[in-house]
């Protein structure tokens, strides 16, 4: 879908910034169809206001000269920060030096910012406040790209909104059904609300007064937004997410991961994962996921065919009953106007148990594979991909079918499958007789935790260079199929 589909209305005479908050724009109120706007637009809005001389001069001593005897259409406050502050004063825009994020939105036919409304008070006289600030999203406005016109919407209904909501009556509406799957609640109050949460979580006078429990966000690492479904949810949900590590650890290993909720009516709510100090299984932090990549051997080889490639950011996803960091990896741009664009996909698996597992692929799909195989202990290389002699492709085959058949299983093909909800839970490579003893591990565990309980029935098909081998559960009602893929070559 390409954007102007999504956005009918693509003209910005109010934006942030730049010659928006530079300088202001006038037009002769009669100039016709004549235009020396960009691409000869011709403006028809009712932002800004009409001057008739001598109005006109007193605002612009060169009207006089230029236009002595008409009116002028005049444009000022054109950056949607200057237009907030001069107008909602009571607001913040600009948190810890940094102005907040704002986007555009649309309900289908104009294009609006959505700035958020925060509020802030002092805390300096407050008992172990530290210093930081209160601050809350009491709601949002709705900026007119085109003709500078705000719309207040109120979010919530705690004591402070409605503070908010009778300093300016009925100025503050309900936000709009059209809006509720575009509203995002503000990374900048995200990340602050995380960070008092990495002090303030510890509860135990002694244990705050030693601050050797406390977490922080990793540097250089912002929130990202997602559609996750973590535990606890039994949908896809939008979320921001951010990592979270245990301040001045030396190991950098994840304490876990904050969450917080975009759609409405659960907007700001916060959740947090915690991983336990005492846990057998240590999860990596983003701070040596990027250590574990530039330790592997195969992305060390492709980083010298790349020419110092620019790493982004890591995501932690769950895939299945995995945690895993997808990267991605960009080629070095130049100043020669040469663009650079993605070299490719990293897997890093998020477990650590002394060694780091790391997959490479042109897709999330093939990273991700790529990381399975490394971790079953199957690197497929140049020479691992041939079929060993007297193994060939029937015979590997033949060699997955007996394993299901040995364990008294019906196995079926079918000529289409579809089902609602599909789940890869593995795969493998399988060329030579030595990968027999990984495949053999990889298939045992998929029977015992998805067939044996289940079905006596195994569905296999395969797709060029690829047997799957699944099994259909059904699960409040609803069919999903569970199954792994065994790599056999062409």
């Amino acid at each position: 879908m390409k954007t102007e589909d999504l956005f009918p209305q693509r003209l910005i005479y109010y934006g942030e910034g730049g010659l928006f908050h530079e300088t202001w724009s006038a037009f002769p109120a009669n100039r016709g169809g004549t235009s020396a706007e960009i691409d000869k637009a011709v403006y028809s809005g009712n932002g800004g206001i009409t001057l008739s001389p001598p109005l006109s001069w007193v605002f612009e001593p060169n009207f006089l000269l230029s236009y002595p005897s008409t009116s002028v259409h005049v444009m000022r406050y054109k950056d949607v920060y200057d237009r907030m502050e001069t107008l909602y004063p009571y607001f913040l825009y600009d948190l810890f030096g940094q102005k907040l994020d704002i986007y555009p939105v649309t309900d289908g036919k104009n294009t609006y910012w959505l700035v958020p409304l925060i509020i802030g008070f002092d805390t300096r006289s407050v008992p172990y406040s530290m210093g930081n600030p209160y601050l809350r999203l009491v709601g949002f406005a709705l900026v007119d790209t085109y003709n500078g016109d705000i719309q207040l919407l109120k979010s919530g209904d705690d004591y402070f909104a409605k503070i908010l909501e009778s300093q300016y009556g009925n100025k503050f509406k309900p936000i709009p059904s059209w809006l509720t799957e575009q509203v995002r609640y503000p990374q900048e109050l995200f990340t602050w609300k995380t960070e008092m949460f990495n002090i303030y979580h510890v509860t135990d006078t002694s244990t705050f007064i030693q601050a050797n429990s406390f977490f922080e966000i990793p540097d250089k690492l912002d929130a990202y937004y997602i559609e996750a479904k973590p535990p606890g949810f039994d949908t896809k949900k939008f979320l921001g997410l951010l990592s979270l590590e245990l301040r001045d650890s030396k190991g950098k290993n994840l304490s876990g991961y904050m969450i917080v909720e975009n759609d409405l009516p659960t907007l700001g709510n916060m959740h947090f994962y915690e991983v336990p100090l005492n846990s057998t299984t240590k999860l990596i932090g983003p701070t040596a996921v990027r250590e574990a990549l530039e330790k592997d051997t195969d992305f060390a080889q492709l980083k010298t065919l790349l020419r110092t490639p620019r790493i982004g950011d890591n995501i932690l996803y769950r895939v299945g009953d995995h945690d895993v960091y997808f990267i991605p990896v960009y080629t070095a741009g130049s100043g020669d106007g040469v663009v650079a664009q993605l070299g490719t996909i990293a897997a890093v698996g998020a477990a650590f148990n002394g060694e780091y597992y790391v997959g490479l692929g042109n897709t999330q799909q093939e990273a991700f594979e790529a990381y399975l195989q490394k971790l079953a202990g199957v690197v497929p290389t140049s020479s691992a991909t041939k079929a060993e002699p007297g193994f060939e492709k029937d015979a590997r085959i033949e060699k997955i079918k007996s394993f299901f058949t040995s364990k008294n299983l019906e196995i079926i093909t079918p000529t289409s499958l579809s089902v609602p909800l599909s789940f890869k839970e593995d795969a493998i490579s399988l060329y030579s007789q030595a990968d027999s003893e990984a495949t053999d591990k990889i298939l045992d565990k998929f029977i015992s935790k998805f067939v044996l309980q289940k079905s006596k029935r195994i569905i296999m098909w395969q797709e060029t260079d690829t047997v799957n081998i699944g099994v259909i559960t059904t699960v409040d009602g609803v069919p999903e199929l569970h199954y792994v893929s065994v790599i056999v070559g062409k």
